[in-house]
């Protein structure tokens, strides 16, 4: 099974998908905003189409950079199910799906953030957040991801693919380890304490 919540916007770019021996068997795919509401509807017709009664071998999903809510409603939503069916979960990566789906290991995921800026996942390096105005993109061999879009030119090569498929989804997470799925959040949480401190429990 495979799930991905990281799209965001208007496009669809988020998915749940039932694969077997390398096919898909079932697949419903969400537009990015208001996806999270989605997901548990659209998983429920999609055993119904695919004839499943039987709990996966393993669930995939992406783990981010991508929508806050999305992420949050789609791998807390995999990780119940893994729990139930007692089988593993792996998570990978936004700009890792996306290269498998391409067949690049080389490019670059540039994907949109808040505040006008990007969240890049690198082929050899971590994911970080940079403002639109100080990423230079010179350096990289090839580009793509819904941030793509957001600019007429480039100074390297683009790839239109703006989300990964769910077989690519599937051929990412390949030699990865199993583990507890979260949320690869890439900024800190901007949710703070009061000032002057948390209200004492009540009496």
């Amino acid at each position: 099974m495979v799930f991905n919540g990281a799209g965001a916007g208007t496009g669809t770019t988020n998915l749940i998908a039932l694969v077997e021996d390398g096919h898909v068997v079932a697949e419903k795919l969400l537009t990015g905003r208001g996806a999270s509401e989605h997901f548990a509807p659209a998983l429920k017709s999609l055993f119904e189409e695919g004839k499943w009664a039987e709990a996966p071998d393993a669930i995939v999903a992406v783990i981010g950079p991508g929508s806050f809510t999305g992420l949050r409603a789609s791998l807390s939503l995999a990780a119940g199910l893994a729990a139930g069916w007692n089988c593993p979960t792996v998570g990978v990566t936004l700009g890792a799906a996306i290269r498998a789906t391409l067949g690049r290991p080389d490019v670059t995921c540039v994907s949109l953030a808040r505040r006008g800026r990007f969240f890049v996942d690198p082929s050899d390096g971590p994911v970080f957040a940079i403002s639109a105005d100080d990423l230079d993109a010179a350096t990289f061999s090839a580009i793509a991801g819904d941030g793509v879009q957001d600019r007429s030119s480039w100074p390297c090569p683009t790839i239109d693919c703006v989300a990964p498929d769910a077989l690519g989804i599937v051929l990412a997470a390949e030699g990865q380890p199993a583990g507890p799925l979260s949320p690869l959040y890439v900024d800190p949480p901007e949710a703070k304490p009061p000032a002057a401190g948390l209200r004492p429990l009540p009496q």
